[in-house]
Parts: C-alpha cells; sequence; structure tokens
C-alpha cells in the first residue's frame, strides 16, 4: 500500500467515526424534543384537563401552566393535586423535567468534545471569511505565518491551514487547522476558499518520498482547484522548479514564486555584491527596521511629478519611493520623474513603520 493510500483510509475512518457521532447527537436530539413537547405542551394541558372542576387552583390553562413552571422549579407539586389524573401527570413530569435536563446537559457535552476533537484531528469546517488559506505545508509555513501575524500588519486576517498531516503543524491558537487534500474540492470548501481573500499553495511536504515533479505536479492540481472553486481569490503560489514554470502558464495564479530560480539568484547576486542577502531579508521580513510599504499618494503630491514626491517624501517620513503601483499588482519601478501622480496611484517606499503611517504591502 502506498503512503498516500493511507493517510487517505485514516482519513476516511475518521470521516466515518465523524457520519456516526453527528448521528448520535441528532438522535439525542429527536428524543430531547420529545420530552421538550411533552414537559412544555403536554404536561400542563393533561393537568388541567384531569384537574378542572375539582380544584380551584387549576381552572384555566395558564394556570396549568404556571403550575408546571413552579412545580419544575420547587420541590414537589406548587397545588395540592386533587385527582389520580393529576398525580400521574405530576410524577411524569417529575421523571421528564429529570430526563430533560440530563438530556441538554449531555447534549451540550456532546457538541463540546465533538468540536474539541475535530479542531484537534482538523476535521469541520471554518466559518471565516476574507481570510488567507494555505494549502500545503512545509517548513515555510511558520515564517509565513510569522510574517503574516507581525506586529507592523494593521489588519491582520485570519488565517486557515490545509494539509493532509495527521496533527495542526502550526500549534498557534488563533490558526485554524484542517486536515484535507488541498487539491480537492470538498476539502477546500471546509477550508473556506470560496470565502477567502488570499490562497496561499505551498510546494506540499506531507510526503517526503515525493520528487520535486511529484510536488510541483501536486501544486498545480492545487491551483487549478483552487480556480475552479474560488477564481477571485488572489494566489501566490510556490514552484519549485523554474523549468515547470511553463505547466502553470494555463493557470490565473497571480504570483509564481520559484523556489530554485530566487535562491539561486539570491545567490549569485550576494557573490558579486556582498550584503545583498541581509539587505533583500530585511526588506521583506518585518524586522525593526526597513521594510517595503504600500501607501496611497498623498493629497497635495496628487497632479505633482516624482522629483516632487521623492524629496517630500524623504523629508516628512524619511521614506525612498521606489515605485508607483497601479492597479493590485502592476508595479513600475523607479518611474521616471517627470512622471505625474494620480489619484488611485498608490506608492511603493522603504521607511520605518516608526516613521511612517501607512498600509504595509
Amino acid at each position: 500500500m502506498k503512503a498516500g493510500d493511507g493517510v487517505a483510509d485514516a482519513e476516511a475512518q475518521a470521516r466515518t467515526k465523524q457520519e456516526r457521532a453527528v448521528r448520535r447527537i441528532s438522535r439525542r436530539s429527536l428524543q430531547l424534543a420529545g420530552l421538550a413537547l411533552f414537559v412544555l405542551v403536554m404536561a400542563p394541558v393533561g393537568f388541567w384537563l384531569f384537574e378542572r372542576g375539582e380544584n380551584v387552583d387549576v381552572e384555566t390553562v395558564p394556570q396549568a401552566y404556571l403550575w408546571l413552571i413552579r412545580t419544575l422549579i420547587e420541590q414537589g407539586s406548587a397545588y395540592d393535586i386533587k385527582t389520580a389524573g393529576g398525580y400521574i401527570i405530576y410524577y411524569l413530569v417529575e421523571i421528564a423535567g429529570i430526563s430533560l435536563v440530563a438530556f441538554v446537559s449531555g447534549a451540550v457535552a456532546s457538541k463540546l468534545v465533538t468540536t474539541v476533537m475535530n479542531k484537534g484531528k482538523g476535521l469541520g469546517s471554518t466559518k471565516a471569511k476574507d481570510h488567507v488559506v494555505i494549502c500545503g505545508w512545509s517548513g515555510k509555513g511558520a515564517e509565513i505565518i510569522r510574517e503574516l501575524r507581525a506586529r507592523e500588519v494593521e489588519r491582520p486576517r485570519a488565517i486557515v491551514v490545509l494539509a493532509n498531516l495527521e496533527n495542526d503543524p502550526t500549534k498557534i491558537d488563533d490558526v485554524e487547522f484542517f486536515r484535507g487534500d488541498p487539491s480537492d474540492a470538498a476539502d477546500l470548501l471546509r477550508a473556506g476558499i470560496d470565502r477567502c481573500a488570499i490562497a496561499i499553495v505551498l510546494a506540499d511536504e506531507s510526503t517526503p518520498s515525493a520528487t520535486d515533479a511529484e510536488r510541483d505536479a501536486r501544486t498545480l492540481f492545487t491551483v487549478l482547484a483552487v480556480e475552479t472553486v474560488n477564481a477571485d481569490a488572489y494566489s501566490c503560489v510556490e514552484v519549485i522548479r523554474s523549468d515547470n514554470r511553463r505547466h502553470f502558464a494555463n493557470t490565473h495564479a497571480n504570483e509564481l514564486v520559484i523556489s530554485g530560480e530566487v535562491t539561486g539568484a539570491l545567490l549569485a547576486g550576494s557573490a558579486a555584491n556582498p550584503g545583498l542577502s541581509r539587505v533583500v531579508t530585511n526588506l521583506v521580513t518585518h524586522p525593526d527596521d526597513q521594510e517595503f510599504y504600500r501607501i496611497p499618494v498623498p493629497p497635495d503630491l496628487v497632479g505633482k511629478p516624482v522629483s516632487e514626491a521623492l524629496v517630500a517624501l524623504k523629508e516628512r517620513q524619511d521614506a525612498l519611493l521606489v515605485a508607483i503601483v497601479k492597479g493590485i499588482d502592476d508595479y513600475h519601478l523607479n518611474p521616471p520623474m517627470d512622471r505625474i501622480l494620480v489619484a488611485g496611484d498608490k506608492l511603493l517606499v522603504i521607511s520605518s513603520l516608526v516613521r511612517l503611517d501607512a498600509t504595509i504591502v
């Protein structure tokens, strides 16, 4: 048996257990509804039918309901019972009331236990909206979450991780983990991919024996599944081998990060320009230093050339203008000095959060 088959079998067994638990809870809910119907509807009406004309305290149905409420709260019957039928109803109410409390307590406890077990095993589904879904898992996952949770991020989004792993790899309380296949539409829906804002697809390492080509192929399937369910999600995709870029040409992935290409280029650049790797790391991570920020054009700079914006941003916020951003992700690096800034443009700058009140890229 293949390792993947073993994971699938284990997942199927876990889902079967979950379905059985749901059926048990449904049966208990029906029993609870039956008890509630008897105690709240049939018992007071029956008590009134037996006691009316014999008991001055129970001449109307509302008086019978008052008897029921007081009897459930107090010890013993709230009124003196005059008929044998009234005694029978009284004893049935006492027994059913105890059972009703037991059933309610059991149902609540079962729901809590099921919720906790499902969360620990990655079952269930999320209720998050406009969140980030991380599809697959690798050693980069922890760093991605750390950056998304950095203190500089003004409006952090909820994070959901969907991966074929036995247990939660994040160990972070406010990050939801769901066990499943990121290339399966049903599992993606459990992770709320249809309501997410951003999908990050990692080159999954949940199958250690998989080759780079197999991992890229699985990434491709995941991207296609994500686009099928939610074509509007902004997708950031990790590809291991640069020669596999062509296979992603037919997808609508917004960002392709070629691991081998980026790493190779950074190593070569660092060899030619010593210290370059530290500069790049400083800019793309969130230490207490210089980082990339994307800010709107200040109102007084609309209609002004880049040459004026360079001086104004440096003087006011010690910020260095790097690019003009059109739309969501169209960057114009090192814009010409005579380029006129317009309303709706965004500016990519390098600055420190201490000096800059901005929206982080």
